[in-house]
């Protein structure tokens, strides 16, 4: 296979030159190169991007481009959407989206996706965004599957167009994307879903291996964006037809990157205003050589995905992670019910597992059988910590774990344990009724297991979208004596009483639910 070096700018395509960095592919690696692992790191969180701007003279120019270049950018966008639309409104004319599911475009229709990629490209060029390729993309033939990383960014759409309109994978909620995402023959999965997931897997399986002249499958294996600094996990879809890849890397080798986009960061369209208001936004897409899997490969998805990551970060000279989809995931869902510290809790469910604390839930004996924790006796040393919980204190894990809840204003010696608390006991009841976690929340906020007002509310806020009055209400039901606290068995027995309150904390605490009932 003949590497090549291509360069796209705003003008278009220019010549193509042999690359004499040229690599050889996997099966011609030494065995020294094949067995070098990418540094594993844990807790650079590669979900979170800051886009920092105190450049005075950046600031002028921002705005200066906003008034006199943005616009123009805008308008030429918008007529090579309309152009790109109203191409694939014709080429789909006459077909059912069943027909596009399980048919691959043929004729004429086919031959127009030359001209509705280079519609698209154009629509990213105009935007400001020039594009160097290296490398050769295998035919089909060589490669069912294309699997594209690192991914950071809306703007690594424009590798469908690239490709010649490859068949992307495309969430469900995506789908009114419009007729443009429906010419490229999409695999639409629902990530909630196990049964969409299966549905899925089948259906990659069959196009990769089909006979039939099907487009190429693109898969983004990380699943979500990512920050470039590390290789999250790959997810195996893209690997389960044992087929050989075509792995392909993506870098953005701009000094202020303002294509990043991330789970917490600058949202999309502040970036995409910041990316229009730059003269040129650099990306580099380099084709490795295809990747053919070993027997046991081919055997174990989850082992040629690890391999073919490795073999990504080592080329792109970044570590890999051991974060995963799973976990932006859960930072989503803390985020969104309002829980403290959302961008720690992957961490904090890796490191409790790595000091074995998930094994005997220490956390839960603590507030079952410890003293009521007040202002007084919450503010712990990293030594009175590590002691409550029985861990090591000079183990790494556990001054990383402390140091997640270390606030300045408070000294950089102490910690609330009771921040640390909340959220351990939320991972301990994860996946499992709410009611659970009500339970040891009650032991937490309360005194020898009774909460006060505030407190019940304090309990039930993380839990279903509830009013202080609504709580109150419920607390005053519960409190028949008029003594000011109850108990959990005592909220229990009148729970009844609010069959849509009860209903809800009988649902499963469940990151794929992501938000508040």
């Amino acid at each position: 296979m003949e590497s090549t070096t291509t360069a796209v700018t705003g003008n278009g395509i220019q010549k193509q030159e042999p690359d004499a960095t040229s690599r050889a592919p996997p099966a011609m690696m030494s065995k020294n190169q094949m067995q070098k692992q990418p540094k594993e790191i844990h807790y650079v969180n590669p979900f979170v991007h800051k886009l920092i701007w105190d450049d005075p003279i950046d600031k002028v120019k921002t705005v200066f481009l906003t008034v006199f270049l943005m616009p123009f950018r805008v308008i030429l966008i918008l007529v090579c959407l309309m152009i790109a639309w109203s191409l694939a409104t014709i080429g789909l004319y006459g077909l059912s989206r069943e027909e596009l599911r399980t048919k691959p475009l043929s004729g004429w229709r086919r031959h127009m996706k030359r001209l509705l990629s280079q519609c698209a490209i154009a629509m990213y060029s105009f935007a400001g965004l020039g594009i160097g390729i290296r490398g050769r993309k295998a035919r089909r033939a060589e490669a069912p599957v294309l699997v594209v990383s690192p991914h950071s960014s809306f703007l690594d759409a424009v590798i469908i167009f690239l490709t010649g309109m490859t068949s992307p994978l495309v969430r469900d909620a995506d789908a009114n994307l419009g007729k443009l995402i429906d010419y490229a023959q999409p695999i639409y999965v629902c990530r909630e879903d196990p049964n969409s997931r299966q549905t899925t897997i089948k259906e990659i399986i069959e196009r990769a291996n089909s006979k039939e002249d099907w487009p190429q499958i693109l898969i983004f294996p990380e699943g979500t964006c990512t920050n470039r600094t590390s290789l999250i996990q790959f997810k195996p879809g893209a690997f389960y037809p044992g087929v050989p890849i075509q792995p392909v890397l993506v870098r953005y080798p701009n000094k202020v990157d303002t294509v990043t986009w991330t789970w917490e960061g600058p949202d999309a369209f502040q970036l995409l205003w910041r990316t229009l208001t730059q003269f040129h936004t650099y990306c580099e897409i380099e084709f490795l050589p295809v990747y053919h899997p070993s027997e046991e490969e081919k055997k174990d998805p989850k082992l040629y995905a690890r391999n073919v990551r490795n073999l990504m970060a080592r080329e792109l000279g970044i570590p890999i992670s051991d974060y995963t989809f799973d976990d932006c995931k859960l930072m989503s869902f803390v985020k969104n019910i309002n829980m403290p510290y959302p961008q720690f809790i992957a961490d904090i469910e890796k490191l409790r597992k790595e000091l074995g604390l998930n094994k005997l839930n220490v956390e839960e004996q603590l507030v079952a059988e410890g003293p009521r924790f007040t202002d007084e006796n919450s503010y712990l040393t990293i030594e009175e910590f590590s002691k409550r919980l029985n861990i090591p204190a000079n183990s790494e894990s556990t001054k990383k774990l402390f140091r997640i809840f270390v606030k300045p204003e408070r000294g950089l010696d102490v910690i609330d344990v009771r921040e640390y608390l909340l959220l351990s006991l939320f991972l301990i009841t994860l996946y499992s009724p709410k009611m659970n976690y009500v339970r040891v929340l009650f032991q937490l906020h309360g005194d020898r297991g009774k909460v006060t007002r505030q407190s019940f509310y304090d309990t039930l806020k993380y839990l279903v979208k509830i009013s202080p009055q609504e709580a109150a209400t419920i607390f005053m039901t519960a409190d028949s004596e008029n003594l000011g606290e109850i108990s959990y068995d005592q909220f229990s027995k009148v729970l009844d009483k609010y069959p849509a309150i009860q209903k809800k904390l009988q649902k499963n605490n469940d990151p794929n639910n992501m938000k508040l009932n």
